[in-house]
């Protein structure tokens, strides 16, 4: 890897970070390499704003303002943040993947596009971002299929826990939703807990069926069409920043 700003930083602030593990599994292409390299620098968030002090409006991270801002956390292939960004040009998008391979896929995806002004990433932890953001300056927040942490003992590293949601509930506007995925039974037990039990989020559904049911514009990924090993249903929760 030719630059060095693909080697994600240390932790600072005292923040510890919520992503463990390797970001790099098999061989980058040529091809990945070469798209990395030149669109990336594009598009990347400038590490020296991302503070962890959430001292930094949206809008700064922008060529020009837009009529609303969005966090994707850990977008994976980028099959979801790419059709948001095309379909809602007046939207800001923030993303973060830390492994290579999402983000150079996420690059060729964006690849044959004219122009990528209304989207930033991070190939890093995405609490970096949430951490570094305003409060009430976000109108929504994805975190979709994170990682399960399987083994008990790695729980605490889940993204969704009461760390990280007091963090949403500071940047995330009133009425806002925050929208969790996982195909994982026990994880989405996990994540509805988690969020239902937290004062600034209130659980949206209105039966047992809206848990397995996306929404009509719902934009559907390689991941959940193709489903992880051992997975059974896709888990759908939408939670409410409240007033």
């Amino acid at each position: 890897m030719s630059r060095k700003h693909h080697i994600p930083r240390q932790n600072s602030a005292n923040y510890e970070r919520s992503f463990f593990g390797r970001r790099q599994g098999r061989s980058t292409s040529p091809l990945r390499i070469g798209i990395l390299d030149d669109l990336l620098p594009k598009i990347e968030l400038p590490e020296e704003k991302l503070l962890l002090e959430q001292n930094i409006s949206p809008e700064e991270l922008f060529g020009r303002p837009y009529s609303k801002y969005w966090l994707e956390i850990g977008f994976g292939y980028g099959e979801h943040m790419a059709t948001l960004l095309r379909n809602n040009p007046d939207t800001g998008y923030l993303g973060a993947e830390p492994f290579i391979g999402g983000m150079s896929a996420f690059l060729m995806n964006l690849q044959e596009d004219e122009a990528h002004d209304n989207v930033r990433a991070l190939m890093d932890d995405g609490m970096i971002i949430a951490r570094s953001i305003k409060p009430n300056s976000l109108d929504g927040i994805y975190v979709l299929n994170p990682d399960p942490w399987h083994k008990k003992r790695h729980h605490k590293r889940r993204i969704i826990n009461q760390v990280n949601l007091d963090v949403f509930a500071d940047i995330l506007k009133p009425g806002a939703p925050l929208v969790l995925t996982t195909d994982v039974e026990n994880l989405a037990e996990w994540m509805c807990t988690q969020a239902s039990n937290h004062p600034a989020f209130k659980w949206t559904a209105n039966s047992k069926d809206d848990f397995y049911t996306p929404p009509k514009d719902w934009i559907t990924t390689r991941y959940e069409e193709k489903g992880a090993k051992g997975a059974k249903k896709m888990v759908y929760m939408f939670f409410e920043r409240k007033e």
